[in-house]
This record gives structure tokens, C-alpha cells and sequence, in this order.
């Protein structure tokens, strides 16, 4: 049961600890907004929260906890207090909190390399203190999905906005967005892209080692590339994707469970084009605007014989991903409620 803002805020809403309370990934900023949409307001796990909420269990929800210490600016000094820190968060969740929900993002960590010790300790203390373990994807059993970046109202607007473009579109367009970095394969896929097909990047890579791979690939290859090397503004990002007809996703599988830039690209009506993984043969048994290839060759004229127009692709999203849907996924998670 769902209530009006005004309800929640005089005596329904129930606090929860929802870590990191703040990120630059707006997935925490929107699973804030469903949560409190279904009777939970989050909170920060800040020393005053948790004083004032120690003999309540109040619920803790983490994200990204045991990939929190493999950031990839961090020195051996900032690692060790940052796994220092995930394990006094998992530990005062244990004793104090219920329900306690670990949402798991990845496999292993992006950045990591050698014997993965921190993600190890602090996913074995995870389920130690029973924290219950819930991912993103059908394929790994996963209660929740990864939201949309628009609001549920926005998508008529969208829609409306789509129509006309479809209609006027002559020259496909294809798009890789996002930071550039090496576990997202996108030297695999330059590899084995036609020379014939124009492709825009856009996105920043802070590895000079593997910017100039690109770059090597992409002059040796003669590929019709055109890269915008830099961090491209919310605004700036979302016109390059109202534009795009196709954007291309090459992560390999083993350290993502879900691609937060495939909802970002089909919540503006982008087809997928997608490296075989779990999640993609995953997503195209369930959307038909999603697209396969393999690392040996990319046969986009067949793909673009199978384009589905953005408008169809915006409602099928909306049909499968709404933020409603995802709001009653965190009531039936936090109340324990059985799916019906």
C-alpha cells in the first residue's frame, strides 16, 4: 500500500540506513526517492543516526560496500582505513539493525587485481552478521532491477519529444558513453568494428596507457571514430543519447552484474548493442531492442534491419523498469512481504 507525501511525513514513514547516503551514481539518489515512496525515509549512517535509532533496529541497506576499498585513485594507506571503515559499518549493522539488506552490484570489484583480500573479508563478514543478499538481475536470481534515470511522468513527454526524431532519422547513429576503462572492453570492440560505420565516444579515460591503445587501435584500423575525451555534463550526455539510435555496451562478465548505462540509454529510447555476457543474453530474452554480437565480428547492417523505434523501446522500459514498480520491490524487500 502506497500513501501521499503529506501521510508519510506526519506518521508513516520509517527511517532507514541507506549507505553511501550520497554518490555520484544517481542510482542512490532515485533508490532514495522509491524508498520513500514506499513508506521508508533514508537516512545517513552518521554517529547522531545512530545513537538516536540503537534500540529501534532500524533497516540498513549498503551498496557497493566490499568494491568501496578498490577505488582507483586510492594509495595502500587510503584503501586499508576505507576497509577499516566498511567493516564498522557492516558490524554496527549486524548488531543493530533488522532488516539488513546487502544490494550487490558486481561480481568482484573493477578495479581490483592479486588476491582481493578486502572484498573477501568483507564479504564474508556480510554474511556472517546475515546480512540477506539481494542483485540486480534475473540471471543471478535478483530480487530488485536497476532503475531508469527519468522519472515515470517525464516518459510521455519523452515520448511525444521521440516522434518526430524517429520518423527524420536517414544515417544511424552509434554511441559509447560513459568513463572509459579497460574492463569495459571497448578496445575489443574497436577491434572488430566495421570501418565503414561512424562511431562516437563519449567519455573521459584518466589511463594514458589505455588511451593511447585506443588511440592506436582506432589510427591503425582507420576507423570512423570521433571521441570526445572529457567528462560531459548531465545535460550535455542526455542530448547525445536523444540523439543516438544505438549505443554499444562491451563489458566482459566477469565483475558486473548489471550496466547501469543500459537503462541510462534505453530511458532515452537507444537500442542495445551488446558483447555476449550473462546480462545481455539475459536482457535480449526479454526486450527485442536488444542486440548481440560476439568479439569476432559486428554485423550491424542485420542490427539495423532489426532497429525498434524509440518511442517502442521508451515504453517497453517504462513498462519493465518504472520507478513504482521498483518503489513496491522495496516495500516487499523491507516488510517482508512475498511477491504475488
Amino acid at each position: 500500500m502506497f500513501y501521499s507525501q503529506s501521510e508519510k511525513v506526519e506518521f508513516l514513514v520509517k527511517k532507514v540506513f541507506f549507505v553511501p547516503y550520497t554518490h555520484m551514481n544517481e542510482y542512490v539518489e532515485i533508490n532514495k526517492s522509491a524508498l520513500l515512496e514506499a513508506g521508508y525515509e533514508a537516512i545517513p549512517l552518521s554517529l547522531e543516526n545512530s545513537l538516536s535509532t540503537f534500540r529501534s533496529k532500524t533497516p540498513i541497506i549498503v551498496n557497493w560496500l566490499e568494491d568501496r576499498p578498490y577505488g582507483s585513485t586510492f594509495n595502500a594507506r587510503v584503501k586499508f582505513t576505507t576497509f577499516l571503515k566498511c567493516l564498522i559499518v557492516v558490524i554496527f549493522g549486524g548488531i543493530s539493525c533488522s532488516p539488513k539488506i546487502w544490494v550487490r552490484h558486481n561480481f568482484k570489484p573493477h578495479n581490483a587485481g592479486g588476491s582481493y583480500r578486502y572484498f573477501k573479508i568483507i564479504t564474508s563478514m556480510l554474511r556472517l552478521f546475515r546480512y540477506r543478499e539481494v542483485s540486480l538481475e534475473k540471471y543471478t536470481n535478483g530480487e530488485l532491477f536497476h532503475p531508469l534515470y527519468m522519472p515515470d511522468e517525464s516518459f510521455n513527454e519523452q515520448v511525444g519529444e521521440v516522434e518526430t526524431t524517429v520518423v527524420q532519422t536517414i544515417k544511424f547513429e552509434y554511441l559509447i558513453f560513459g568513463a572509459i576503462k579497460k574492463y569495459k572492453g571497448i578496445h575489443n570492440l574497436l577491434s572488430v568494428w566495421p570501418q565503414d560505420k561512424t562511431l562516437k565516444i563519449a567519455g573521459k579515460c584518466n589511463d594514458e596507457n589505455y588511451e593511447k591503445e585506443i588511440l592506436d587501435i582506432i589510427a591503425r584500423r582507420e576507423l570512423k571514430v570521433n571521441w570526445r575525451n572529457e567528462y560531459l555534463s548531465d545535460v550535455e550526455l542526455n542530448e547525445e543519447l536523444s540523439k543516438a539510435n544505438f549505443v554499444i555496451i562491451s563489458h566482459s562478465d566477469n565483475t558486473m552484474i548489471s550496466s547501469g548505462s543500459f537503462y541510462h540509454a534505453i530511458s532515452f529510447g537507444c537500442n542495445i548493442i551488446s558483447l555476449k555476457s550473462n546480462f545481455s543474453i539475459q536482457k535480449s530474452k526479454e526486450h527485442k531492442f536488444v542486440h548481440l554480437i560476439d568479439g569476432a565480428e559486428c554485423a550491424l547492417d542485420l542490427i539495423e534491419g532489426k532497429y525498434v523505434e524509440k518511442e517502442k523501446v521508451i515504453v517497453d522500459a517504462l513498462n519493465s523498469y518504472s520507478r513504482k514498480k521498483l518503489s513496491k520491490k522495496w516495500h516487499q524487500i523491507l516488510s517482508g512481504e512475498r511477491e504475488v
